[in-house]
């Protein structure tokens, strides 16, 4: 019976750490994810504005170049028309919603657990934020450059950020990371004099149409 025990503990220890990223402090022992490069073109990120005020956080793929899954316009801020919600994009665009399908990755360790991502607005632009909660550096990952209401609004990642995968044991997996290579530069993207943010917005899963049939 001892034995057994001992065995079902550790099948649990594994299936727990299947689903987790583990903490910075544990990084050098138990790094279970990788990251691998993706191509920044066939990606945007966008702050969605919600009926009830304040935005949420979506980042496109596009996957086949079937029907193109987002368009363009205008710059500072740049404008994004969701085209994926006017046909059945299945197989054509992904979607990443929340933090299912989206984290922070800095120097080859997952903040899953530790930073949340969050959307403020202030100073006259959106800022995709690093938000810690654990007292950790706030960090910027990226900016609208100004704004409009009730818009579709593109954030441009500041320079030390990029997009990647997350991959398991050599397997590239759908979630995506927001990455930075560095500590010092993640945490220092931030300007001394950013305004008090006076918008916070969730991140969680945006309503979007479900595809048509």
């Amino acid at each position: 019976m001892e034995y057994w025990k001992r065995v079902s503990l550790s099948l649990l220890t594994v299936a727990c750490l299947g689903t987790i990223a583990p903490r910075p402090a544990q990084a050098n022992q138990a790094n279970l994810f990788t990251q691998t490069e993706v191509d920044q073109s066939r990606y945007v990120v966008m702050a969605v504005p919600l009926a009830r005020g304040g935005y949420r956080l979506l980042v496109v793929e596009q996957l086949k170049d079937t029907r193109p899954c987002w368009s363009e316009s205008g710059s500072n801020p740049v404008v994004i028309e969701p085209l994926l919600t006017t046909f059945d994009f299945t197989g054509i665009c992904g979607r990443a919603t929340d933090s299912n399908g989206y984290s922070i990755r800095v120097a080859q360790q997952d903040l899953g657990l530790q930073y949340n991502l969050r959307i403020e607005r202030g100073n006259g632009e959106l800022l995709l934020v690093g938000s810690s909660n654990r007292g950790g550096s706030r960090m910027v990952i990226g900016r609208t450059h100004g704004m409009q209401e009730g818009q579709f609004l593109k954030f441009q990642l500041e320079p030390t950020w990029r997009l990647t995968r997350r991959t398991y044991e050599g397997r590239v997996l759908g979630h995506v990371y927001f990455t930075n290579d560095s500590w010092e530069a993640a945490t220092g993207s931030a300007p001394n004099n950013l305004p008090a943010p006076t918008t916070p917005a969730s991140t969680e899963a945006n309503p979007m149409p479900k595809p048509q049939s």
